[in-house]
């Protein structure tokens, strides 16, 4: 069986989308997280094809710092054949020609060998959450949490760079275009930055708070908002802090993944700040 790697394009969309549903078991559309590899960074995910039929997908976005790589899928017709392996192995070579020292992936269970075959290592857990009952006393929303204003966006973008780790404005920028009415903002007395999260429409996330107030505050205002779903939660299976306020608020886990690491040890925010990813795919 011969299976060759392409660079992913707009023209694969609709196929690659059906590939990544089969592959997750979903009957929703993944188009949108497909859309985000093509605009964010072009060149960096790619598909694998059978007989010019696509059976598989691969993507990454190298941040500078570290990169995450994400929403790797092969159709369930064609798995357990190495596709997966060549696709990895193209993303890695991609990395390995930006120069870019490490990288970060969320792993179930079943994925998890592939990666140990690439070097990479577990140094946290990730625990999907979800909500899953509504929280039974009126939501007390506070005057320091407020939907962003646009003036203050590239104080949100610097605001969040340290604790991410990395710049990403051009990632934020995409998820706040989706409806900047849901980009919450939270402010100390000053007015102040002191955290902010973008309630997308299945998730909550990124989602980065200083302080337990602020994360508190914001995740509040983020309730009172309307969803397609019970909206999920993606962090570090350590951060005590952000699950005790989660199952204060009726969430509860789903699932827990391998954060693995290819590359340099990192120093970031995940068991204080991050009370939210952006995605699994994105970080």
């Amino acid at each position: 069986m011969q299976i060759t790697i392409h660079p992913f394009q707009e023209v694969d969309l609709e196929e690659t989308d059906q590939v990544v549903m089969a592959a997750y078991n979903i009957t929703h559309s993944r188009e949108e997280s497909l859309v985000r590899y093509l605009n964010l960074q072009p060149g960096g995910s790619f598909v694998a094809k059978h007989n010019n039929i696509i059976v598989g997908f691969g993507g990454a976005l190298n941040y500078g710092p570290f990169a995450y790589v994400g929403l790797m899928s092969v159709h369930p017709a064609m798995q357990r054949q190495g596709i997966g392996h060549l696709i990895l192995q193209q993303l890695l070579v991609w990395l390995d020609e930006q120069r870019c020292p490490t990288a970060l992936l969320d792993a179930t269970p079943l994925g998890a060998p592939i990666y140990r075959y690439f070097q990479f290592v577990e140094d946290d857990q990730t625990v999907v959450m979800h909500l899953a009952r509504q929280f039974s006393q009126p939501l007390q929303l506070t005057d320091n949490v407020a939907p962003l204003r646009a003036e203050e966006w590239p104080a949100l973008v610097a605001f969040d760079a340290p604790h991410f780790g990395a710049e990403r404005g051009a990632v934020l920028a995409s998820y706040r275009d989706d409806g900047p009415e849901r980009v919450l903002v939270a402010h100390d007395d000053n007015g102040q930055i002191t955290g902010y999260l973008i309630a997308q429409s299945r998730s909550l996330g990124p989602w980065i708070a200083t302080n337990a107030a602020s994360a508190e505050g914001l995740l509040q205002y983020a309730l009172t908002l309307s969803f397609d779903v019970a909206p999920g939660v993606f962090l570090s299976a350590n951060n005590t802090e952000a699950l005790r306020l989660l199952a204060h608020y009726g969430f509860q886990p789903q699932r827990g993944l391998s954060h693995m690491r290819r590359g340099k040890p990192l120093d970031r925010a995940r068991h204080r700040a991050i009370y939210g990813q952006t995605s699994l795919g994105l970080g």
